[in-house]
């Protein structure tokens, strides 16, 4: 049976262009794996035909227009989301490009022409130091409280992302800082504060944890993952909302927002940019520089709120009131 030409494209680009000639890390290479396999089920659905059915008829700029229409109407993503999916078809789309595959290349070039949709930049949302102290005393006492401590208190003081420290493995710990292991494969060393260290240290000492274990699991000792992590937090939110930190009542806290408020404190702290950008591992200056127009939005916003002198009313004094001379003697 001669092989299906669209089925080996997809596997050279799985198999050998991202891994090995882009290098790509696991995390996108999943993320780009998750993208065409709801593609494939769309257009199967579509098309009304089973997925190895498919050929390279069957992937045109149109049904990628439809199947990204699909993911905001009725999957419910986000913009951004359907921008990281399109990102993912363009890349297979400049690869069949390089690979010359003659019954695609049409289909390649009017689906880079698809443009990347326009979303609202969010206000960045950032925590108090009360709040973060709040949500941290709403852990528990429990394992699985320690645990959410423990994760909780590594996100404010490291700035990482919640992929990197559910990575995080006892070998990290490298002295008195932390090895983080970023996007792109790239890795960078934070500080730890000495109670964080003590914490994180006695942790994998209780578990008798081994160099390449992970640092947090779930109750069933595998490692614990982004939507358990949320879903511990939200129960944190929730309980420190009910029983003294009320600002929280009405906040939208997830776990990048620890990421956003180390930044923020580290900003309002003092510290130069270019330390704040080293810090979150940031390659751009202006991802950094999002924090300052964040902080001076903030100052304007509660300058607003103060009300501003009003400068006394000058009025012309008559003359020969003696009224007003025996005032302005006093």
């Amino acid at each position: 049976m001669k092989p299906d030409p669209f089925a080996s494209l997809i596997k050279r680009f799985f198999a050998d262009f991202l891994p090995v000639q882009r290098n790509l890390s696991a995390h996108t290479v999943s993320s780009y794996r998750d993208t065409f396999r709801l593609l494939l089920q769309f257009i199967s659905e579509h098309y009304r035909t089973s997925i190895d059915a498919l050929g390279m008829e069957h992937f045109s700029p149109e049904t990628t227009l439809a199947f990204l229409d699909h993911l905001e109407r009725s999957r419910g993503n986000t913009v951004r989301t359907r921008n990281n999916r399109l990102a993912a078809l363009r890349s297979f789309a400049r690869f069949a490009l390089a690979e010359s595959a003659p019954d695609f290349l049409p289909a390649a070039q009017r689906l880079l022409s698809i443009p990347v949709k326009k979303t609202d930049k969010p206000q960045m949302g950032f925590l108090t130091r009360e709040e973060v102290t709040a949500i941290l005393s709403a852990t528990g006492d429990t394992a699985a409280g320690q645990r959410d401590h423990l994760l909780f208190t590594v996100l404010y003081n490291t700035g990482a992302r919640i992929s990197e420290a559910l990575a995080l493995r006892p070998q990290d710990i490298r002295g008195r800082s932390l090895q983080l292991h970023g996007k792109g494969r790239k890795t960078r060393l934070v500080p730890l504060w000495p109670q964080t260290l003590r914490r994180l240290r006695r942790w994998c000492q209780i578990h008798a944890l081994r160099p390449d274990q992970p640092v947090f699991t779930n109750t069933r000792g595998a490692p614990l993952g982004r939507s358990g992590a949320a879903f511990r937090l939200a129960l944190a939110v929730r309980k420190a909302a009910a029983q003294h930190c009320h600002s929280l009542r009405s906040r939208n806290i997830t776990l990048h927002t620890f990421r956003h408020t180390t930044a923020m404190h580290l900003l309002q702290s003092g510290v130069p940019l270019e330390v704040i950008a080293l810090w979150l591992g940031h390659e751009r200056p202006f991802t950094t520089h999002l924090y300052v127009e964040a902080d001076i939005k903030l100052k304007a916003d509660c300058l607003r709120r103060l009300q501003p002198l009003t400068p006394p009313v000058c009025t012309r004094q008559r003359r020969g009131s003696h009224l007003l001379a025996f005032l302005e003697a006093l």
